[in-house]
């Protein structure tokens, strides 16, 4: 009969530790996870808003007719609509043909103000209607920190800003 000389393996203490440390790694990167979906959802909303408005901006250009882009959110449901349409004249249309229409899930935790707004171009570029911006933010009582502004002038330029906010505005990310 043999004895054996050496075991190898690892005790029960240092096996509960190991299990202890891979728990708690996966607990912190849970939290990392979750926050980037958040900051990425965000960043998808204003994208979309954005380039919804440049197209509907191009088309009016090139048909020769107003188009224009109808949001509305709905606060209960969480869920983003954007509504665009062609116009049948070049100034003052009075009927608006629906070309397309998507709808975004918006987080828990976000919010978009104003929950209503309609937003006209003109062949020329310019706006037919009010200029203004869409914010997209985080709630009151959420912990996330990512923000996005559409920035709409009288003139029809369209600009984006994505920030973090501080609680009352959306701080601009600074590139190098």
């Amino acid at each position: 009969m043999q004895r054996v000389k050496d075991q190898r393996g690892f005790s029960l203490i240092e096996g509960l530790i190991v299990v202890g440390v891979m728990a708690l790694m996966i607990a912190m990167g849970g939290s990392v996870v979750s926050r980037y979906v958040s900051s990425r959802v965000v960043d998808r909303i204003t994208n979309t808003i954005s380039s919804t408005l440049q197209i509907l901006k191009l088309k009016s250009a090139r048909h020769g007719l107003e188009y224009q882009a109808v949001l509305n959110y709905d606060d209960t449901d969480k869920i983003l609509s954007i509504v665009t349409q062609r116009g049948n004249s070049n100034r003052g249309s009075d009927n608006y043909i629906t070309e397309n229409s998507q709808k975004l899930k918006v987080l828990s935790g976000i919010t978009i103000s104003p929950s209503n707004k309609t937003i006209n171009f003109n062949p020329n570029g310019t706006l037919g209607g009010a200029s203004g911006s869409i914010n997209i933010r985080p709630t009151d009582d959420s912990n996330l920190k990512r923000c996005g502004k559409v920035i709409v002038t009288p003139f029809g330029r369209i600009r984006v800003l994505k920030g973090n906010w501080d609680g009352t505005t959306c701080d601009p990310i600074r590139e190098p």
